[in-house]
Formats: structure tokens, C-alpha cells, sequence
């Protein structure tokens, strides 16, 4: 008889990535005992990591045979739906299930944020996060969702209150980690700025992006950008030119920001595009 129990062997054989002997050892252990909640909930781990629907339904079903499913588990039910058979809807009414069971779980809401924007419902994202503490990295998903509903004078106070934030917290001058996160907040200020039609800001906002991440040319492009609606022209094609010769697909984000600001129609002449 082995010195160790099913779960301990099963336990053993995921984290080596022997999925397949984990299996034979969870299997006859519920066959025996079916009602056994850690068994079950470790073999619907398992099952979820191997390819195809079937086994994805086998992990479904195991977890539908406990007593009472905790956040977790409807999180670990959210992912089956997601990865397993592509349905974000089912997989948005697990995790909001998962948010009421938890609902001060960082990790639950930031997942639910995540699947009501790819649904489209901002205004349910919008909602919860008001219900949110008012910390950078909630302020930083509230400004991502006003900037995707199109609100985006809304965004950039938003990301305004989250980089104000984020001073007081971290160090943004000498910190790396923390200077990362500012160059990000600060650039996607600059993209509502930019809609918003505030160009002398997002000018100066694309230009501390830039500055922060030297081998991203794209915000140097889009200061050139904001430089051409500021009829500063002669400026944004030096700029531009030079970034384009550095970094050629560029002319991709150039050509799409000219479909969407046609005003940018000289730019593209004076660089033969």
C-alpha cells in the first residue's frame, strides 16, 4: 500500500506535469468516494488542462457534483467556459456568480472587468467600479472603460486621479517599476487627450511616453500626430519620417489615425503615403 493518499499522488504528478497519472490516481479514489470535494475539485483542475470539449464537460461535470461551489470555484468554472469551449457569456455568469460570493476579491473583479469589457456591457463595468475603492489601478480600469465607451474627457480625469495616485504611493522618479506604470497611465491619458481633442496635451503626454519607453517608436509617431492637427506640419513630417525609416510597420498606426482624423490628410502627402 502506498505511503501516500491519492490526493498527495495527484497533487504530486500535476506539479511534475504528469496529467495522466493523476487522473489514475483521482479516478478509482472517487469511484469509491464521489462525494469527495477536494478530489473533485482537483480533478476538474486536471481535466481543464487537457486539449478538447470532452474533457472541459468532464471538468464542468465534476465540479456541478459539489455540494456547494465557493468563488473559486466558479472561477475555475468561468475559465472551463472561456478556454475550454469559447463562451465568454457563460463564463461572464460564472465569475459575476464568483463576485457575489467574494465580491472584496481583487483578482474575481479585475477578471469580471475583464469579461464585461470584452462583452461590451461598459456599463456594468462602469458601475462596479464605482462600487471600488479609489486606488491607481482601479482609476487606471475606470479610465480604460471611459476611454472605450468613447467618454473620453471622463478618462483622462481618470487616469489623472490614478498617476496623482500613483506619485503617492511609489516612487515615480527612481523606481523602475513604478516609472512602467506611469509611462503606461501617461500614454493612454494621451490617447483620450488625443480624442478629446486637447492636442497641446496630448502632445505633452506623448512626448513623456516617449520618453519613458525609447524603443516603443509608436508614441514618438503620435506626437508627430498631435503636431500635424496642431498645423505644425513641417515639424511632424521630420518626425515622422524619421520614425517610419526606424520602424517602417508604423505606417500601419499613421494610415489608421489618418482614417480617423482627416486632418492628417497634409501629413500623409508631404511623406508620399
Amino acid at each position: 500500500m502506498s505511503r501516500y493518499s491519492p490526493i498527495e499522488l495527484a497533487e504530486a504528478f500535476i506539479r511534475t506535469g504528469e496529467l495522466a497519472d493523476a487522473l489514475d490516481a483521482l479516478n478509482p479514489h472517487l469511484e469509491a468516494n464521489p462525494t469527495d470535494g477536494t478530489a473533485l475539485r482537483l480533478r476538474a483542475a486536471v481535466l481543464m488542462r487537457l486539449p478538447g470539449e470532452d474533457y472541459a464537460r468532464a471538468a464542468l461535470a465534476d465540479l456541478n457534483k459539489l455540494d456547494s461551489k465557493n468563488a473559486d470555484d466558479y472561477v475555475q468554472e468561468s475559465v472551463i467556459w472561456q478556454l475550454g469551449f469559447g463562451d465568454w457569456s457563460q463564463a461572464l455568469k460564472s465569475t459575476e456568480q464568483a463576485h457575489n460570493l467574494a465580491p472584496n476579491d481583487e483578482r474575481i473583479t479585475e477578471r469580471l472587468l475583464m469579461l464585461y469589457d470584452h462583452e461590451g456591457e461598459l456599463d456594468k463595468a462602469q458601475a462596479l467600479i464605482e462600487t471600488l475603492p479609489q486606488t491607481w489601478r482601479w482609476l487606471q480600469l475606470a479610465g480604460d472603460v471611459a476611454h472605450k465607451a468613447h467618454q473620453s474627457v471622463l478618462a483622462i480625469e481618470h487616469y489623472s486621479q490614478a498617476i496623482t495616485l500613483l506619485k503617492q504611493k511609489m516612487d515615480t522618479e527612481n523606481n523602475p517599476i513604478a516609472q512602467n506604470i506611469m509611462g503606461m497611465l501617461v500614454g493612454s491619458r494621451a490617447a483620450a487627450q488625443l480624442e478629446a481633442g486637447r492636442l497641446p496635451a496630448a502632445e505633452a503626454d506623448y512626448h513623456a511616453a516617449a520618453d519613458t519607453f525609447p524603443t516603443d517608436l509608436s508614441y514618438s509617431l503620435l506626437v508627430g500626430v498631435t503636431l500635424a492637427l496642431q498645423n505644425k506640419v513641417d515639424e511632424a513630417v521630420l518626425l515622422c519620417r524619421s520614425v517610419l525609416e526606424d520602424e517602417p510597420t508604423l505606417e500601419i498606426m499613421l494610415r489608421e489615425k489618418a482614417a480617423a482624423y482627416p486632418g492628417l490628410k497634409p501629413l500623409l502627402e508631404r511623406l508620399g503615403l
